[in-house]
């Protein structure tokens, strides 16, 4: 049991919260600021939002020759950040089946790419008709950005998966906060959109172009009698005949293999579903019969991913990146616990009590969250 497994419980206890607020929400920020910006690829776009966000809300931004797609990263953003970089890195351990044309991982490398932002959703629009998709010069919608698209611009122009388009002047504006409420290693991804409200706003160009996107879920499993969470993606091709049907097949498939007895907890598609899961849409997941049920969800996978080998490491290891009294002290205080609850001590005695209190209040994802956020490396 590695570290790498405490910070997998912990994100997958995000992606089940983060999914029952998904959605297009919206926040009224009317002032434009002065000078736009205009980009070429996502790359150059998402850097300079990530590094520097106040700088970007409410500016016009102009995109030349991207792609578009219906399909939107779970986390738009996820991919191009430091921490992501790492986590997609695999071994050969990770991979169960390597050819010149196919790599399939096992359910742990699987993970890892879900970790490091690869996973897309496809969302209904909403009850004004509004579009969430994204678009990308890479043609890959988990790296892409977000844009919502207005009744109006639809009705006006066809806009297909595949159609090149180019983006003139359109608003950065940011989505409702709750998705970042939490978990801190997220909340250095702004979560916004470009605002396409009108035809003016948009060129779309009549060619076809394949975007690849990666439908995803949480597939909780058995192994050597114990039961496990890990991540579950495919890369689907937009071009590829009967896509849907080999997505299908591909997760019914890797659900039973190696007598894994698999369930599928999250949707994708949440405009037609495109295989079996516990949770159909992000809205059966805030019906009251369902909370319940969710806590024990959220137990058993702490349960398995929070054991005590895996506490053992941390608390050997959280010392050696907090390495003062002060900095554990910072540490509690980032994630909401009360200094004055600790005694004064080494680093490594209060670490110590630091992880035993959070155990106690049951707050132990929002100290793996927060220490990702310092120190990546710890969960390489």
């Amino acid at each position: 049991m590695s570290l790498q497994d405490l910070y997998k419980g912990v994100k997958i206890i995000e992606t089940i919260q983060n999914y029952s607020l998904s959605g297009i929400s919206e926040i009224d920020e009317n002032t434009t600021k002065s000078g736009g910006k205009y980009f070429y690829n996502e790359d150059s776009f998402w850097n300079n939002v990530i590094g520097n966000p106040d700088r970007f809300w409410g500016k016009e931004i102009d995109l030349y020759n991207f792609v578009a797609s219906n399909w939107v990263a779970r986390v738009p953003g996820l991919y191009w950040s430091e921490p992501s970089k790492i986590l997609r890195r695999h071994t050969e351990s990770d991979v169960a089946f390597q050819s010149q044309e196919w790599t399939e991982f096992y359910p742990p490398g699987k993970s890892k790419k879900v970790l490091g932002g690869i996973g897309t959703l496809l969302l209904p629009p909403t009850e004004e008709g509004k579009v969430l998709m994204s678009v990308t010069s890479a043609c890959n919608a988990s790296t892409g950005i977000p844009i919502l698209v207005f009744p109006e611009v639809l009705d006006k122009l066809s806009i297909i998966q595949g159609n090149t388009i180019s983006i003139r002047k359109a608003k950065w504006q940011p989505m409702d906060i709750q998705w970042a409420r939490q978990f801190d290693s997220i909340k250095g991804i702004p979560r916004g959109y470009l605002i396409i409200d009108s035809p003016d706003k948009i060129e779309v160009y009549n060619d076809n172009y394949p975007v690849v996107y990666h439908p995803f879920s949480i597939m909780e499993y058995e192994h050597n009698d114990s039961l496990l969470y890990d991540f579950v993606y495919v890369t689907a091709d937009s071009k590829v005949k009967n896509v849907d049907i080999q997505i299908e097949k591909f997760f019914d498939d890797y659900r039973k293999k190696d007598g894994r007895n698999g369930e599928y907890l999250l949707n994708p598609n949440i405009i037609n579903p495109i295989f079996e899961s516990r949770y159909v849409v992000p809205g059966e997941l805030q019906k009251p019969s369902e909370k319940a049920k969710l806590k024990l969800l959220y137990e058993r996978i702490r349960g398995a991913h929070f054991n005590d080998v895996a506490i053992d490491v941390l608390i050997n290891e959280l010392p050696k990146f907090y390495q003062s009294s002060v900095s554990v002290i910072t540490l509690a205080r980032l994630i909401g616990i009360n200094p004055a609850v600790l005694t004064e001590d080494s680093a490594s005695s209060m670490s110590a009590q630091l992880i035993s209190l959070c155990i106690e209040k049951e707050m132990m994802e929002v100290l793996i969250d927060r220490m990702s956020y310092d120190y990546p490396q710890i969960f390489k």
